[in-house]
C-alpha cells in the first residue's frame, strides 16, 4: 500500500532490482522524486538521427510560426506610435496560446507521411511471454464488462498461439452486490484508486507474469491488436511500454458518434505523428497498453505528493508520471499507432463528459509540480506540461477574449469612457492584411482536421474498393461535427476554466464513476446555469454596441449550453450519419 507524505517528505526506494529474487513477489517501492533513478536492468537506448530531426523540427517549428502573427501584430499596435501595457500583453499570450496550435499542425503533418506496418514478421523473435490482461473496474456493469474481456482473452488462447495469457479482474466496485469472482479480487478499500489497484496487483502477482495489458472497463481490443503489441515487445528488450492509440466507439447518442467520427477521421494522423516524433520517449494514456511487469514495479511506483488534495494527496492522472518515471529509468516508452483494433467508449453526454473531464483536470494540474523532477527525459517534461496545457489553454483563451473585449485606452486618459461603448480602438491596419493575418490563425486551428479528412479519405478507409465512403452522408457528418465543434467550444472553455480554478482553489472532485444515461431539463439547466448566463449577458453587451461582432459565435454557443446539451445527449435514429466501417472485434 502506498503510504502519504508528509509535507516536505519524499519516500525512499525500499529495494533495488537487484535484490528481489527472480520468482519472489516484487516490491514496487515508492519512487523518490528528488533524485534521478537508473533501472539496472533496462537496456541502452539510442535514438535515430531521424528521431532527433523530427523531435527539433516539433519544437522549434511551431516557435517560427508563431513569430510570424506575433511580430505583425506588435507592428500593427505600434503603428500609432505607442504600445501599452494591454497590446503586449495580448500579443504575448496569444502567441503562447497559437504556439500549442501550430504545434498539432506540424504532428499532423508528419503522420500524413509515415505508413509503419504491424510487426507480424517479428512474432518469432524473443522467448514467449506470459501476459496478464487486467481489467480494472469502479462501479460497472459486471456482466458486459468482464464479458469482452472474456471474447478477448478466448481470441488470443488459441491451441497454436505462441505466448500464454490469463485475464485478472482488479475490482474496486464499492457495491458488493454485482461484484463477480471470476480470477482475483475484490479489494476492500480502494487505495490509490486505479494505480494502487494495479500495483497492488503487481505486488502480488506481478512476479508470475513477464507483461501486462491494461485495460479500462470501456476497453474492446481486437486479438491481433495485442498479438501485435506482444510480439514488438518479444523483439525489443529495452521497450517498457507500447501503448496503443484508442479509437472512440460509435456508441448510442449523437455526442458518442461525433466522438467516435472525429477520432476515426482526424486521430489517425495526430497518432502516427506523435508516435514518431517522440520515438522511444512516448506517452501512456492509462489503458489499452502492453507494460513489462518488472521494468514498471521497479521504476513506476507513485507516491502521494505532499499536501491535501487536489494539488497533493494521490496522483490522479497517473498515467503520464508513470510513463515518466519508466523513460527516466532507462526504459522505452513506444506508441504504436499501426495497431488499431484498439477501442474505447466515451460518457453518453455531455455532462458526463465534463464531469470526467474535471478529474483529468485535477490530476494534470499535479503535473506542474513535477515538471522539475531529476532524471526526466526532456520529452517526458513535455509531455507533462502539454497534459497541464491541455486545461490551461482555456484559461489562456478566456484572458484573450477578456483583452480583446476591452477598450484600447487613449494616449491621453487610459481610463476615458468613448461615448456610449466600450470598444476596441485599435490602429488602422489594411483590410487585406487584416484578412490574411485572420485567415492564417483560421486556418492553423482547423488544419490538423483538414490533414486528417485528406489522409482518411486517399488512405485510411478500411475496405476494399473506390466506393468504401458514402460521400454524401460523410459530408454531412463533417459539417455537422464541425459546427458543434465550433458551437460547444466556448462551453467546454468555461468548463475548463472552472475546473482549473476550483482546483488551485482548493476544491477535491476525487474519483467518480462514469455517469451515463440522458439527464432531465432541470439537471440541463442547473449544469449549464453559468455558461448560459454568461452568453446572455455577452448578446446584451453586443445589443447595446459595447462588444465587436467577431464574438457573437462564443455568445451564440454559451446562450444554447442547454438545446446543445439535450440535442447531443439524443439517439440519432432520424439522423443519417457516416458510421465509418470497422472490422467486427
Amino acid at each position: 500500500m502506498t503510504r502519504a507524505l508528509r509535507r516536505g517528505q519524499v519516500a525512499r526506494p525500499m529495494a533495488t532490482p537487484a535484490m528481489t529474487p527472480p520468482h519472489a513477489p516484487l516490491i514496487m517501492p515508492d519512487q523518490d522524486f528528488s533524485r534521478p533513478f537508473h533501472d539496472p536492468d533496462s537496456r541502452v537506448l539510442i535514438t535515430t538521427g531521424q528521431t532527433r530531426a523530427l523531435r527539433v523540427i516539433c519544437l522549434v517549428a511551431p516557435l517560427v510560426i508563431t513569430l510570424l502573427p506575433g511580430r505583425s501584430a506588435l507592428g500593427w499596435f505600434a503603428l500609432d506610435g505607442r504600445l501599452s501595457l494591454t497590446e503586449v500583453a495580448l500579443v504575448c499570450l496569444s502567441s503562447f496560446a497559437f504556439y500549442w496550435v501550430v504545434h498539432s499542425v506540424v504532428i499532423a503533418v508528419i503522420g500524413l507521411f509515415w505508413r509503419p506496418d504491424l510487426p507480424t514478421a517479428k512474432a518469432q523473435v524473443g522467448g514467449p511471454l506470459n501476459i496478464a490482461i487486467l481489467l480494472p473496474m469502479y462501479g460497472e456493469a459486471a456482466a458486459p464488462t468482464i464479458g469482452q474481456a472474456v471474447r478477448l482473452l478466448a481470441g488470443l488462447s488459441l491451441p497454436d498461439a505462441r505466448h500464454r495469457y490469463s485475464l485478472h479482474v482488479l475490482s474496486d466496485t464499492r457495491n458488493a452486490d454485482p461484484a463477480l469472482a471470476i480470477s482475483y479480487r475484490r479489494r476492500d478499500e480502494n487505495t490509490d484508486f486505479k494505480s494502487g489497484n494495479i500495483r497492488a496487483w503487481v505486488r502480488s502477482m506481478g512476479h508470475l507474469h513477464d507483461a501486462m495489458l491494461v485495460l479500462d472497463a470501456d476497453s474492446v481490443m481486437a486479438p491481433a491488436t495485442v498479438t501485435a503489441l506482444v510480439a514488438a515487445m518479444a523483439a525489443d528488450p529495452g521497450c517498457g511500454l507500447i501503448q496503443t492509440i484508442p479509437r472512440v466507439l460509435p456508441g448510442v447518442t449523437l455526442w458518442q458518434q461525433m466522438q467516435s467520427f472525429a477520432s476515426e477521421v482526424y486521430g489517425p494522423t495526430l497518432g502516427r505523428g506523435i508516435a514518431m516524433w517522440t520515438g522511444d520517449a512516448g506517452n501512456f494514456l492509462g489503458h489499452n497498453a502492453l507494460i513489462r511487469v518488472r521494468a514498471f514495479a521497479a521504476a513506476a511506483g507513485l507516491p502521494h505528493l505532499p499536501g491535501k488534495a487536489p494539488r497533493g494527496g494521490v496522483i490522479l492522472s497517473h498515467d503520464f508520471v508513470e510513463a515518466a518515471l519508466m523513460r527516466r529509468a532507462g526504459w522505452a516508452v513506444r506508441i504504436m499507432p499501426a495497431a488499431r483494433e484498439s477501442h474505447e467508449e466515451t460518457p453518453e453526454t455531455l455532462i458526463g463528459y465534463i464531469r470526467r473531464d474535471r478529474r483529468w483536470c485535477q490530476g494534470n494540474m499535479q503535473h506542474l509540480r513535477l515538471l522539475a523532477m531529476p532524471g526526466l527525459h526532456p520529452l517526458s517534461r513535455f509531455h507533462l506540461l502539454q497534459g497541464a496545457m491541455g486545461y490551461l489553454s482555456s484559461v489562456w483563451w478566456l484572458i484573450l477574449l477578456v483583452l480583446w473585449a476591452l477598450p484600447a485606452p487613449p494616449a491621453a486618459d487610459p481610463m476615458v469612457w468613448t461615448g456610449h461603448a466600450l470598444r476596441p480602438v485599435w490602429p488602422a491596419l489594411p483590410a487585406v492584411t487584416q484578412a490574411m493575418l485572420a485567415g492564417f490563425v483560421g486556418l492553423m486551428l482547423v488544419a490538423p482536421k483538414l490533414i486528417g479528412i485528406l489522409a482518411y479519405l486517399l488512405q485510411d478507409r478500411p475496405g476494399p474498393g473506390p466506393d468504401r465512403v458514402a460521400y454524401v452522408p460523410f459530408v454531412a457528418t463533417l459539417l455537422a461535427e464541425m459546427a458543434l465543434s465550433v458551437l460547444l467550444a466556448p462551453l467546454l472553455m468555461v468548463h475548463q476554466v472552472r475546473a482549473v480554478l476550483s482546483t488551485f482553489a482548493g476544491s477535491n472532485g476525487g474519483w467518480a464513476p462514469h455517469v451515463n444515461g440522458q439527464a432531465s431539463l432541470g439537471v440541463l439547466l442547473r449544469f449549464h446555469a453559468v455558461e448560459t448566463v454568461l452568453g446572455a449577458a455577452v448578446l446584451v453587451l453586443l445589443a447595446f454596441g459595447w462588444l465587436t461582432l467577431w464574438i457573437l459565435p462564443v455568445g451564440l454557443g454559451l446562450v444554447l449550453a442547454v438545446p446543445l446539451s439535450a440535442l447531443v445527449q439524443m439517439r440519432p435514429v432520424a439522423f443519417h450519419l457516416f458510421r465509418p466501417a470497422r472490422p467486427v472485434l
